[in-house]
């Protein structure tokens, strides 16, 4: 092996994917080797948002990981089957290598910005199916809100603050709220209690509520003070009305603006939240890829697990046909 040879190959263990090919005077398949795994992470981050729910979300999240994993490992293997053919000077190689490192940070970038991004929950508003200081992701592409979907979306009285709340009222629709329950054009909600349950120092009731085709846990602290009544709020033609599911300790669209005006219009929204990607809260096991779309219990509530399943099956669907 020569001398130029072995440093290719510890320039392809090192450095990005191709950079070894390059060394060697193989500058094209170098360059395809770099727009092969820059476009591979690319297609893979676009496509998570819809192999999360099929392949579940801890497996998803760790295939972008995975896949530029096994890009470089064909890439070196590839790299010592190739023949030298001939030096490349050094700031070729050098700008290679820039390219190189920035060509997968920009593919990253465009994930984010335009399919999938990455939040922290900042409050316990709405606990428990978002801890504080739980990092989601959200599905940034267009979308029309449903019933019961988690949102990102800026604050409508504190520009630049990103908020996160469920939504309960959609386009056209009236809601209000009596002592936390919604009711959406009239109709209450249906929920199911499932008894006193604490979250830290916060102790309560914990509801199953269903929304929509939404089944999700809802909390009202006993602590804090909630309104006899709030509303109606009226949702404008280009907007949602959403609440926390911590029903007694969120600022919603029953506060904002005075309670006068609780819209999250089309232009403030962020994203749909998706998944858990890592939660490190006292109040759960540490957990990576937790689906939102299905009801889970924190761990420091298991004791209510029997409940829970005794209230879903015995739950009349027919309640939930007035929306």
């Amino acid at each position: 092996m020569t001398s130029r040879k072995l440093a290719a190959l510890v320039l392809a263990v090192v450095g990005p994917c191709g950079i070894g090919h390059f060394h060697l005077g193989r500058r094209a398949r170098g360059a395809a080797w770099l727009g092969g795994a820059t476009a591979g992470l690319v297609v893979v981050g676009a496509a998570i948002p819809a192999l999360g729910p099929r392949a579940g979300w801890a497996a998803s999240l760790a295939l972008p990981l995975a896949s530029l994993l096994a890009l470089w490992t064909l890439s070196i293997v590839d790299l010592a089957r190739t023949r030298d053919a001939g030096p490349t000077p050094l700031w070729q190689t050098a700008i290679f290598a820039v390219v190189g490192l920035a060509a997968p940070a920009a593919a990253s970038a465009f994930v984010r910005a335009f399919v999938l991004e990455s939040y922290v929950v900042p409050t316990r508003s709405m606990e428990p199916a978002l801890l504080a200081g739980d990092h989601l992701f959200a599905d940034k592409r267009a979308f029309a809100p449903r019933y019961g979907d988690v949102i990102v979306f800026d604050s409508p009285e504190h520009p630049g603050q990103t908020l996160v709340k469920r939504v309960v009222a959609r386009p056209g629709d009236v809601l209000e709220a009596k002592r936390g329950r919604p009711f959406v054009n009239g109709w209450q909600v249906p929920y199911c209690v499932l008894g006193t349950a604490r979250l830290g120092e916060a102790s309560g009731e914990l509801d199953v509520e269903f929304l929509g085709d939404a089944t999700y846990l809802v909390f009202y602290d006993a602590r804090a003070a909630v309104a006899e009544h709030a509303g109606p709020l009226y949702a404008a033609a280009d907007a949602v009305l959403v609440l926390g599911d911590d029903r007694n300790d969120s600022a919603d669209s029953r506060a904002w603006h005075e309670g006068r005006d609780g819209n999250v219009h089309a232009s403030a929204l962020r994203g749909r939240a998706l998944a858990v990607w890592l939660r490190t809260s006292p109040l759960d096991r540490a957990s990576f890829g937790i689906d939102l779309a299905r009801l889970e219990l924190p761990s420091s509530l298991e004791s209510l697990r029997p409940t829970l399943e005794r209230c879903l099956a015995e739950f009349d669907w027919t309640k939930n046909e007035a929306l």
